[in-house]
């Protein structure tokens, strides 16, 4: 029911984060830390979390920041740096038909500078949260990714991608993510499954790991309006 996760380098077998999905939540909301241990919000290990709406088709990566709404209104007004920074928004496509065709998602990140800074997403009000303006189509400050949509494979008949042999089985949890601006062939994130319970991650720029382990979370998490 509330299932923990943990990521490590390959090489090495070296820890780097750890996630547990929290209990007494009406919606999905996972703690994301740096200490395998104690994953509380409380921990000098957290980072940040991820949350979904009710149905699971929308996730939203924060950092440590107060949420606006237990934040200081006299803070708030001069300064929101104690507010909490929102770090990438995952979105999938509500499956209306209940077809058992692949997951559909769109991802969007905080965009990053020539000086290798990311924007800073600390919004107040719903209507100026990453998901809002991904909704409005505004994409100012933000850089788009979208899943690679996988073919049809005849001989295991299944829907593949070409994991180059990072991927090893066959999961409604695997996709590749990669910018529609860019080449389609340069994949940004790719994450699929190579045992009962164990996957692979790997990611480049834009991504950070924190942002990049969000958006594999997002991919556990049982979605009503897409399965």
């Amino acid at each position: 029911m509330f299932p923990e996760y943990q990521l490590y380098m390959k090489e090495g077998d070296r820890f780097l984060l750890s996630a547990k999905k929290r209990a007494k939540n009406r919606t999905s909301n996972y703690t994301i830390s740096m200490d395998k241990h104690d994953l509380s919000r409380t921990g000098g290990g957290f980072l940040g979390k991820l949350r979904a709406n009710f149905i699971g088709t929308e996730f939203t990566i924060y950092d440590r920041g107060l949420n606006p709404k237990n934040a200081d209104p006299e803070s708030l007004s001069v300064s929101s740096s104690t507010v909490r920074q929102e770090l990438g928004v995952i979105l999938y496509a509500s499956n209306v038909l209940g077809s058992r065709g692949p997951r559909k998602m769109k991802v969007a990140v905080p965009s990053v500078d020539s000086e290798n800074k990311r924007t800073p997403w600390r919004p107040v009000r719903q209507q100026d949260s990453m998901v809002q303006r991904f909704k409005d189509k505004d994409m100012t400050g933000m850089t788009r990714l979208m899943n690679k949509p996988p073919r049809w494979n005849e001989q295991v008949g299944a829907y593949v991608l070409n994991f180059n042999g990072r991927v090893t089985r066959a999961s409604v949890k695997n996709f590749q993510l990669s910018d529609p601006k860019g080449d389609p062939d340069v994949v940004v994130m790719q994450f699929g499954r190579v045992g009962k319970d164990a996957f692979t991650m790997d990611f480049q720029y834009p991504l950070c790991a924190l942002q990049a382990f969000g958006i594999a979370l997002s991919s556990f998490d049982y979605k009503i309006a897409c399965e």
